[in-house]
């Protein structure tokens, strides 16, 4: 059989030291999926200055919104956690999503197609735990949640 190369869309790389795994064939997927391969790049996932509400007006493509969000969560979970707040602010929209909604969700995946390279990378020095963590209190006046949010690193 040999060694693995790909498993579930995750590429793996290897050298004498390390282990690299990324995503880049399953986001270059999704991308053209969605119809954002010849788009403009985006540097963040998130724009700070949009600030998402609950949709009052017409809602557009759930499913489609769904199946977006699911794409990035499966992204998010394996190999970039860069994503996380952003697909879990986006998430909680799902039932009724807005057109505002859907232009933050295809900001993440512009973001992705700038980042496409970008992967999780184990080297195992220094072998210390680290860890990190951070809070805002109740900074949505919608809904009056906190957010938090934490990750640990074990090998560098």
């Amino acid at each position: 059989m040999g060694i693995a190369d790909v498993i579930l869309g995750i590429k793996i790389t290897r050298d004498e030291n390390t282990i690299a795994l990324s995503q880049s064939h399953y986001i270059e997927k999704v991308v053209k999926k969605f119809d954002l391969f010849n788009c403009i790049p985006a540097s963040t996932p998130m724009d700070p200055q949009i600030k998402l509400v609950s949709n009052a007006g017409r809602k557009i493509d759930q499913l489609k919104y769904a199946s977006l969000i699911g794409c990035l969560m499966y992204i998010m979970t394996c190999t970039r956690p860069d994503i996380a707040y952003a697909i879990g602010k986006l998430s909680r929209y799902t039932s009724n999503p807005s057109s505002l909604h859907w232009q933050a969700l295809n900001r993440v995946l512009k973001y992705l197609k700038k980042t496409i390279n970008y992967g999780l990378c184990y080297n195992g020095y220094p072998p210390v735990l680290e860890g990190y963590s951070d809070a805002s209190w109740i900074t949505s006046l919608e809904d009056h949640a906190s957010t938090s949010g934490w990750i640990f690193i074990l090998g560098g």
